[in-house]
């Protein structure tokens, strides 16, 4: 009976740390990334997408909308659950463009 328990724990451990664990941490990533989002970042929507940031709408009881531009003069607008991940930050866009060479 007791060799069993073990290998039943054996396996809902092995379950977590294989399947649960990774998805739990780039949730978290994703969150932290969204967070973090700023007025002209580049981002990458789950559409597949690629769009400058121009405008964020923090609400208390709805999820943030944000406004995007994915060409010049075509504005979108969406949830940031609409954004897949985070290309480029401004303050790195801005980093380069004072080095002139």
């Amino acid at each position: 009976m007791d060799q069993y328990l073990v290998v039943l724990f054996a396996v809902i451990a092995a379950f977590y740390f294989i399947l649960l664990r990774p998805v739990i941490q780039q949730q978290k990533r994703h969150k932290s990334d969204i967070s973090g989002l700023q007025v002209g970042d580049e981002v990458l929507t789950s559409g597949g997408f690629y769009a400058i940031v121009r405008e964020i709408n923090t609400q208390v009881d709805r999820e943030t909308e944000i406004v995007l531009e994915a060409a010049p003069g075509l504005l979108l607008r969406g949830t940031s659950s609409a954004i897949g991940s985070v290309t480029r930050r401004a303050s790195d866009a801005s980093d380069g463009l004072g080095s002139g060479s």
